[in-house]
């Protein structure tokens, strides 16, 4: 049907018409964006996908940088370690020399001067060497906490915390067996104190006989024991009788190698010793241990007693050992011995208030609380509050090569600052290596992400081709269709004429 006021056929070419545009559009924005994807209409499940692998890509980037930052910043530190490294062997070298034996006081005290400015670079280093304002060798840094992926929590810790100045290296001691802290830069020439505190480890029973006879063991932060020779020498016990249980404060760094275990305590009630009846007289502040199995001195006689039995009805027997640990054959000492009583159980005390001090290099004192009976022995604990180090070098701060003495004791501590550094590269080695490897792991992840980002998100040109030429064709021919159909009323009037 032939009509002029619904031109149906113009209308269809222009539907095809804007479809083909649309198309074209389409194309062309693809084309000139190279994205896929250019609004939330084009893709939405692929656009939140494309979004959260750009973020992870971005993150691994930047981890990637922060790791080659890390790297640069532990280069630093192991750069100014080596710088450390020859001081020190220079230093020994020097004290290997004053050690000779050839060489006047004069030549020593020379070498003295060349240890000292050695000493002073030392420190200069460890005070001066930093990395974008961090000072990377004098402990202030502490632990930094590397940012290498891309989500929160995922870090690479470097640990600065180990102050590297004279006086930190070569010195400080180390609890042996359960460590419960670290003691650095201890003052030895200047009667030092160090306070430490903690309860992780801490010893809370250690009884020690007040004879004098207690010792340690220490070593230096690298495990390395100090002679017992001079370890003798330098710390001993001189203590009253009485009984002592010491509580070693968590990071005091003393281990106290025999960790004695006897009690002494005193008979608060007299007793006597009877002979078919007769008293031969009375025995008062006998020390008795209620373990078996240690030697103790009495004030009075080498004999120890290390048991004794007293019954409430005054029948009881008494072990008597001599000073070697042997046992009095049983059959002399019930002839000669028994027991008096008043019928009451004997309560055992405590001798006064005894007190520890550790001379010679003293390692601080402590007053434990009397207990009044035997049976609260064992909640007697004192706290050894404090360690004193005095009058012998323990560092390079220290070293003095002016005597063959000095010198030969510099060489023990350069020997065990060099392995404290040895220690600290070894460790700074191994975390570069591993910064070095995340940032390739993390640079090869990047590039997976970013390959399947490219998937989903960018266009893809050869299909986007076909499909623009396709739409220009389509547009091409509808523009055409259009005008004939629009053509199609001015036909229909050549009727009227």
């Amino acid at each position: 049907m032939l009509t002029i006021s619904s031109n149906i056929s113009s209308l269809i070419a222009q539907e095809n018409l804007n479809g083909s545009s649309s198309a074209l559009q389409s194309a062309i924005t693809q084309l000139s964006s190279g994205k896929r994807i250019n609004s939330a209409a084009d893709d939405p499940a692929g656009l939140a996908i494309a979004t959260t692998l750009q973020t992870s890509v971005n993150g691994l980037d930047q981890g990637v940088s922060n790791a080659n930052d890390a790297v640069s910043m532990v280069e630093t530190a192991s750069t100014a370690l080596s710088q450390i490294t020859n001081a020190l062997q220079t230093i020994r070298s020097l004290a290997d020399e004053a050690a000779g034996g050839t060489l006047s006081s004069s030549n020593q005290a020379a070498l003295q001067q060349e240890v000292s400015q050695q000493i002073s670079e030392v420190n200069r280093i460890a005070s001066q060497t930093t990395y974008n304002g961090i000072n990377l060798l004098n402990g202030t840094a502490g632990q930094i906490n590397v940012q290498v992926g891309a989500d929160v929590g995922q870090t690479v810790s470097v640990n600065l915390s180990q102050g590297l100045s004279a006086a930190s290296l070569g010195g400080g001691y180390v609890q042996a067996g359960n460590t419960l802290g670290t003691l650095t830069g201890l003052d030895l020439n200047s009667n030092g104190t160090v306070n430490t505190s903690g309860g992780s480890g801490a010893i809370t029973e250690v009884n020690v006989l007040s004879n004098g006879s207690g010792g340690f063991i220490f070593t230096d932060q690298n495990n390395q024991v100090l002679s017992s020779t001079a370890t003798n020498a330098l710390f001993s016990t001189t203590t009253t009788n009485g009984v002592e249980q010491l509580q070693v404060v968590s990071g005091s760094g003393l281990t106290q190698s025999d960790e004695l275990t006897g009690i002494s305590a005193a008979i608060s009630a007299s007793t006597a010793s009877t002979q078919s009846g007769t008293v031969l007289g009375e025995i008062s502040g006998i020390n008795i241990d209620p373990t078996t199995g240690l030697d103790e001195t009495t004030p009075d006689t080498a004999n120890v007693i290390t048991s004794v039995t007293v019954e409430s009805n005054g029948n009881g027997g008494l072990l008597f050992f001599d000073q070697n640990g042997n046992q009095l054959a049983q059959s002399a000492v019930s002839g000669l011995f028994s027991t008096s009583g008043n019928g009451n159980a004997t309560t055992l005390g405590f001798a006064n208030t005894p007190t520890s001090t550790f001379d010679g290099g003293s390692a601080g004192d402590a007053t434990p609380t009397t207990p009044t009976t035997a049976a609260n022995a064992a909640g007697v604990v004192s706290t050894l509050g404090q360690i004193n180090l005095n009058n012998t070098p323990t560092s390079v701060a220290d070293v003095n090569v002016s005597t063959t003495a000095g010198a030969n004791l510099a060489m023990e501590i350069v020997d065990n600052a060099l392995a404290s550094i040895d220690n600290m590269q070894a460790s700074l080695g191994a975390v570069q290596n591993r910064f070095t490897s995340i940032a390739t792991a993390q640079q090869d992840e990047s590039t997976d992400l970013s390959s399947a980002q490219s998937q989903i998100q960018d266009t893809d040109f050869a299909s986007e081709t076909a499909n623009l030429s396709m739409a220009q064709v389509l547009q091409q021919a509808g523009i055409s269709v259009l005008a004939q159909a629009n053509a199609q009323p001015q036909q229909i009037l050549k009727l009227l004429q």
